[in-house]
């Protein structure tokens, strides 16, 4: 798989755990329970991260932070292939 496409990969299963999250919220949750920590875990492994802690009893509104610097970390990674298309 090349570089640019997992880049994008990632990026979309980052922002499938933001609408995962946010649409948790909507309903009133404000803690990670057992099914939205799995479902969130599912789409934390296909960005490639595992979830370090345990995601269920963690506040929702930490857990969009933990998103949110993961999305920012990987803004800054630029696929290599455009790195090097942009050096040359």
């Amino acid at each position: 798989m090349s570089g640019r496409r997992e880049h994008r990969l990632r990026q979309l299963a980052l922002d499938h755990c933001l609408q995962i999250l946010e649409e948790a919220q909507m309903r009133g949750q404000v803690r990670v329970d057992g099914p939205l920590g799995a479902a969130l875990r599912r789409a934390l492994e296909q960005s490639g991260v595992i979830a370090e802690h345990r995601l269920e009893g963690r506040r929702i509104d930490r857990v969009l932070d933990d998103i949110f610097t993961l999305q920012a970390q990987l803004l800054g990674q630029e696929p290599e292939e455009r790195r090097q298309r942009t050096a040359s």
